[in-house]
């Protein structure tokens, strides 16, 4: 049997990586590391500005998200943000770190 992977947790990298903007349609987000620009909804900028500022990981992002948002945490809620967290890692926009 092999041994468990280790849990992951994610955050946003130190040093204020983010300028925001609103936009009638959600945020607009500039990554100053990479100099790219993305659109996000209301629900992925909470978690980036306020849920992901200490390392988290996916199940606790889930609760803080949904608590910030007045939701119900359930299973489909909490594979959407698992799912989201690697998205957001993919485009280096939060780190992964080993639990």
């Amino acid at each position: 049997m092999s041994p468990a992977a280790p849990a992951r947790r994610w955050r946003v990298p130190a040093g204020r990586p983010f300028a925001w903007a609103r936009a009638p349609s959600g945020h607009v987000l500039y990554h100053r590391p990479s100099g790219r620009t993305h659109f996000v909804n209301e629900g992925t900028a909470l978690l980036l500005d306020h849920c992901l500022l200490e390392p988290h990981d996916a199940d606790a992002a889930a609760l803080a998200l949904a608590a910030l948002q007045n939701a119900e945490p359930d299973p489909q809620f909490r594979r959407h943000v698992a799912e989201l967290l690697r998205h957001l890692e993919d485009l280096g926009l939060v780190e992964s770190l080993a639990a």
